[in-house]
């Protein structure tokens, strides 16, 4: 064993783990190291994957800290991909939202996973990955190395892929030589998809649509086909804890605590040397030591936070809490992206076609569903095996609006945007507005999720809003959930493209290819046109989040709002480095699960000086 033989800390005994882990699972307090060379703060789908890759060296102690629990063993709800919707708010972070102003005021809870495994314990399972010109948006406001081509080999090295059987009907093509073979997460497409899917494919090839040979090769526009995170050994959910942390629990230099928290990152002469960790709101805490470095791995929502607990981020907001400032960081907390979704923003009653099953008796008829469920125990097989879908289509602003996007482009060029009064962050914005209004002119990047139910309904989600949020404390106490500030849709041109995405939605289902469903729509009716009415609809439809919360300590230019180098280290701070969601400077037209798990690949080979 490899652990330094220190003094134990003396703490009550809590139990976290009943199972045996090798003994790497920390299941008493005391079993802890008083150092470890890496002590990572977040035991989610990024600390984990770092974990691994630095505990691949025998001679590197690594602790892993999660708020949340372990699932041992693994409930039904999430390891069965068709039960993915039950999960609710289970496992999660009770975070709502300040009352957002463009969307009347309203409130909103923000799903942030508390659970080993992070997002990946209780996402849909929609494994993809956005377009090349997502991430070379990330190379052009200063990252160096972070484009498509820097990534790609990172998305390939977490993944085993399984190509498609027993679809040949659905035409799921895919690029083997994008696809890794060998990485801890498995990815498939489900044993069933729904054969009505290939009616609303092919609508949208008879509209002009593209369909590209495998959306994972960086060609992410158009209508895609996207596998699932389901191994196809037992059509269960892989994810990280049952990938990556199931390697590194049988490495002796490997230790998980479990329903800790950490209260704060000790720091001397602006070096990061450990954290405090102390159980849901109790007065006993610890102290741990991290010989090399601290990395968050926290989320977008509390490495923040904890940083700015710790005395790293806005100089004015750190001193009206009385907290002494340890480095002044505008960007800490700015920046924060989501994909704002109308989840039903255009109601239609549809008929299924003659012959097809009908996808509601899954969730309207309880007899159906036993047997279903039944069906999937017995043999692995049938809708259980499914997550919450498998298609969408990503969709570019000429496309969508090809006699206005022009004119809409042009007034927002014109606008004197205002994001904040903190003159670094507002100079990243400025960066940042220009580059996106210059890839919405063109088809390289996607501006709206649309998702076409197979039965009614047709789900809208802005994917490069314009908008941006913040998150800040909102007291000295690390158990207080943090401030969120969404400012959803406050620039004219996010609300702009919801509406002519619902124009588009409403073209869509009037075409040809949708005739097998003869679709009517009843909300919010057909005489509802103006831009003006639209937009109400919008505000009143609209929920802030697609649980994507991104981009809180973005990696860019000190100078313009960044918080870490391309090195993910946090600036003015040694022995800090940052691996999670929150790095990234944009958020990408996609779902994010992918694109942590490549940006946490990566960090851990810059970690390991490769």
């Amino acid at each position: 064993m490899h652990f330094h033989s220190l003094l134990l800390l003396s703490i009550a005994v809590v139990v976290i783990e009943a199972a045996p882990f090798y003994g790497t699972v920390v299941s008493r307090a005391e079993e802890l190291q008083s150092e470890y060379d890496y002590v990572i703060v977040g035991g989610g789908l990024s600390g984990l994957v770092v974990a691994n890759r630095l505990t691949e060296d025998p001679k590197k102690s690594v602790l892993v800290i999660e708020a949340g629990p372990i699932l041992n063993p693994d409930p039904d709800a999430v390891l069965i991909p068709g039960l993915a919707i039950s999960l609710g708010q289970s496992y999660q972070w009770l975070t709502q939202t300040e009352p957002i102003a463009d969307l009347k005021n309203r409130t909103f809870s923000i799903s942030s996973a508390k659970v080993v495994g992070g997002g990946s314990a209780i996402n849909g399972m929609f494994l993809q990955r956005g377009s090349r010109g997502d991430y070379n948006l990330w190379e052009k406001l200063g990252n160096r190395g972070w484009g498509w081509d820097g990534l790609e080999p990172y998305f390939k090295k977490s993944e085993t892929f399984h190509p498609p059987t027993g679809h040949d009907d659905l035409d799921i093509a895919y690029d083997l030589a994008t696809h890794g073979t060998e990485g801890p997460l498995q990815v498939s497409y489900p044993q069933f998809l729904f054969p009505q899917l290939k009616l609303i494919m092919e609508a949208f090839r008879k509209f002009g649509v593209t369909i590209p040979k495998d959306s994972a090769n960086g060609n992410g526009i158009g209508a895609l086909w996207v596998p699932s995170s389901v191994n196809p050994a037992d059509e269960t959910r892989s994810y990280a804890k049952r990938t990556y942390h199931e390697i590194s629990s049988k490495r002796s230099n490997y230790h998980l605590l479990t329903e800790r928290q950490v209260t704060k990152i000790l720091l001397k002469n602006k070096k990061a040397t450990g954290v405090t960790i102390s159980a849901a709101n109790s007065t006993s805490a610890i102290n741990v030591t991290a010989k090399l470095e601290v990395i968050l791995a926290a989320g977008a929502l509390h490495t923040p936070k904890l940083m700015q607990l710790s005395g790293i981020g806005p100089k004015a907001l750190l001193e009206s809490y009385g907290i002494p400032l340890v480095q002044d960081l505008p960007g800490v907390g700015s920046n924060l992206q989501d994909h704002p979704t109308m989840y039903s923003a255009l109601v239609f009653n549809s008929t299924i076609p003659s012959g097809y099953p009908d996808t509601n008796q899954l969730y309207t008829n309880a007899t159906y569903a036993a047997e279903m469920l039944a069906q999937y125990h017995a043999n692995r097989t049938g809708p259980y095996t499914m997550g919450l879908g498998n298609n969408a289509a990503f969709l570019p602003l000429p496309l969508i609006a090809p006699d206005r996007y022009k004119s809409l482009l042009s007034i927002a060029l014109a606008a004197n945007a205002s994001t904040s009064d903190l003159a670094a962050v507002q100079a990243g914005y400025n960066k940042q507005r220009a580059l996106l209004l210059a890839a919405f002119a063109t088809n390289d990047v996607a501006v709206d999720e649309f998702l076409v139910g197979t039965s009614a309904g047709a789900g809208i989600s802005l994917q490069h809003p314009l908008s941006r949020g913040s998150v800040q404390i909102r007291s000295t106490s690390p158990w207080d959930n943090p401030m969120i500030n969404s400012r959803s849709v406050s620039d004219p041109l996010d609300r702009a493209i919801l509406v002519e995405s619902m124009r588009y939605a409403r073209r869509f289902h009037a075409s040809p290819g949708m005739a097998p469903f003869s679709p009517v729509e009843v909300s919010p009716g057909t005489d509802v046109v103006s831009d003006e009415a639209l937009t109400e609809v919008a505000r009143e439809a609209l929920v802030p989040t697609f649980a994507h919360p991104s981009c809180t300590c973005p990696m860019m230019p000190r100078e313009i709002g960044g918080v870490v180098d391309v090195k993910l280290r946090v600036y003015g701070i040694s022995g800090l480095r940052i691996v999670d969601a929150s790095v990234f400077p944009l958020i990408p037209a996609c779902h994010l699960q992918a694109t942590v798990y490549a940006v946490a690949e990566k960090a851990a080979d810059i970690i390991k000086g490769k």
